[in-house]
């Protein structure tokens, strides 16, 4: 999984607190991340989860392999988490649809597909029938 493109081995929330041991990086990528907004991919691209209103606690390197490193977030105190997370759970809901969406038009092009290969095939018939 990655966590904003950055390779993740999990994530857990305990509270307000989020952990998130990332793995193939370094301290500078994480340090860098984008934490007010965090998005969960799945290695194939899909969306598990978005979480909002997080910023950084604190950051720690495994010794024996520095490109292990484990974020340890916070929930931010000015009291927009509760709308973040409203507008988390309805962006969430609106790529589950628009995947939805995506894999009904992909369904219908290939039933226009079909028919029109149909078609074909009995104008090709109909034609060598009359020749």
């Amino acid at each position: 999984m990655k966590v904003n493109d950055i390779k993740a081995l999990d994530y857990r929330t305990d509270g307000d607190l989020l952990t998130i041991p990332f793995a193939d990086t370094s301290v500078e990528a994480v340090l860098a991340l984008d934490s007010a907004v965090l998005t969960v991919k799945t290695d194939d691209g899909d969306t598990v989860e978005v979480l909002a209103g997080y910023a950084l606690r604190s950051v720690t390197v495994d010794a024996k392999d520095p490109t292990s490193v484990t974020a340890v977030l916070t929930r931010a105190v000015d009291g927009t988490a509760a709308a973040l997370d409203a507008l988390t759970a309805q962006l969430t809901q609106s790529e589950k649809e628009n995947k939805l969406l995506k894999a009904q038009v992909n369904a219908a092009t290939e039933r226009s597909d079909f028919i029109e290969d149909c078609i074909a095939e009995m104008a090709v018939q109909v034609y060598s029938d009359e020749v």
